[in-house]
């Protein structure tokens, strides 16, 4: 039986071998691995209408191997081209990153005494993936030194497609598609990385998650608007790019601590373009608000686990043993509670913190009610939330302090001079902090707690 198996892996390895040696000598994508079949993912609980529905390109398995191939060959280029503000489609760094980012730079900014408040533009693209144009990707990427071989092989990716729509197995007429990057492609998301690696401001911070980006900027003088030059200029690369930027989803904030300089005056950015401040962004699953208190977030998250509450109650209900709530409770309900915990946990206040507890206590008396939540959580072998909570934004500090090739990494400040000297003895030296908020921020507050430690 082994040795068949040693035969079929042969007969198997040897013909793709030469096949992928051949596209990458020829830059031939072969056409039917091109042809790919769109199944409408929806967007939201009750879709209505097409823009409610992600479309995802299900295409021949061998043709995603051949995508990894060239994503290989892609990777010294993408590591040395690609910003470190963007968050998206990297090994070891992801969305809590690209948030702790962002609030980490405006407890910073807000730490100056002569800052007001920090203007956040959030830009939203309308299909973006589905707008990429080829010839200006092919473009951009020779001038990042990608190789005219490869260069080739993604051309011809990009040329000749063919798509139908699959709705409960039926399919459509195959129609030619000329423009954009196929959702659920390898490739698709690192062509992507590419194409939006310019957008970029002076004088403006940025974050970019795939196509989520936010423009920032510290404001000093009261009442002054900074940020509408910033949409101007994403506006203005939007159109050099072919991409349209979505004047209904682009919001801005004022993210301030000093309540006196409030500013909410309408943000002009054309004639026939304006923006009205608003007191909270969702960012990449996280709701920020203008005081970086994170209430609204804890109340989102709040309701959402209410919900999940009420279907551990049922599987209680239906004879669901201990370990089985446990695990739903685990995987369904606390996941959603730690989601990028590391960005906002430690700004939360006493208050917040009580009330997520609260969650866990309820969840623990579903599966144990006889029992106090102290011998609950023993039982079940799980810490306090808070807890559990502080030690995974801990071991996040940590995974950050251990990579130095981490984008994060050069915000935690190591002790060059330290001694065996008790008064000396500390690894890290967090910066002095004017503020609550920045000496509560996610690096300050673990560099000096494990100072303490």
């Amino acid at each position: 039986m082994l040795f068949r198996s040693i035969l079929c892996k042969e007969d198997i390895c040897i013909p793709l071998h030469n096949i992928y040696n051949c596209i990458l000598s020829t830059g031939d994508f072969p056409d039917f691995w091109k042809m790919a079949q769109i199944v409408p993912l929806p967007k939201v609980s009750h879709p209505t209408v097409y823009k409610d529905f992600r479309p995802i390109s299900l295409l021949f398995h061998l043709g995603k191997l051949a995508e990894q191939v060239v994503i290989n060959k892609l990777k010294g280029v993408l590591c040395d081209v690609i910003a470190n503000n963007q968050y998206a489609y990297r090994s070891k760094v992801g969305t809590t990153d690209a948030i702790l980012q962002l609030i980490d730079d405006c407890t910073l900014d807000l730490d100056h005494p002569n800052s007001k408040y920090v203007q956040l533009a959030s830009l939203d693209f309308s299909k973006a993936f589905d707008r990429l144009q080829p010839t200006i990707l092919i473009d951009k990427m020779l001038s990042y030194g990608v190789k005219p071989n490869i260069l080739r092989i993604i051309e011809d990716f990009l040329s000749r497609r063919q798509q139908c729509v699959r709705v409960n197995n039926v399919l459509s007429d195959y129609v030619d598609v000329s423009v954009g990057a196929p959702q659920g492609t390898k490739l698709g998301p690192i062509l992507w990385l590419f194409y939006v690696n310019d957008l970029d401001v002076d004088g403006f911070k940025c974050v970019k998650y795939a196509d989520d980006t936010s423009f920032y900027k510290t404001v000093f003088r009261p009442g002054i608007d900074t940020v509408s030059q910033a949409i101007l200029e994403a506006q203005n690369w939007s159109k050099e790019n072919s991409m349209l930027l979505n004047s209904d989803k682009t919001e801005v904030m004022n993210i301030l601590i000093n309540h006196r300089y409030e500013y909410d005056d309408e943000v002009f950015i054309c004639e026939d373009f304006s923006i009205q401040p608003t007191n909270c962004v969702k960012f990449l699953g996280v709701f920020i608000d203008d005081h970086l208190s994170f209430s609204k977030h804890i109340d989102e998250i709040i309701s959402k686990c209410n919900k999940r509450i009420f279907l551990l109650r049922q599987l209680k209900i239906l004879g669901m043993n201990s370990s089985g709530l446990q695990t739903f409770y685990c995987s369904n309900i606390r996941s959603i509670l730690c989601y990028a915990a590391p960005a906002f946990y430690t700004l939360l206040s006493d208050n917040d913190k009580i009330r997520i507890e609260r969650i866990q206590r309820t969840c623990t008396r579903v599966i144990f009610p006889d029992l106090e939540y102290d011998e609950r959580i023993e039982k079940l072998g799980i810490p306090m939330l808070n807890d559990f909570l502080h030690d995974l934004c801990a071991k996040h500090f940590c995974r950050i302090a251990s990579n130095p090739c981490h984008p994060l990494f050069e915000r935690i400040n190591f002790n060059q001079c330290r001694t065996s000297s008790r008064r000396n003895a500390t690894i890290y030296r967090p910066l002095k902090a004017n503020t609550q908020k920045r000496a509560k921020s996610f690096f300050n507050f673990y560099m000096t707690h494990f100072n303490n430690y």
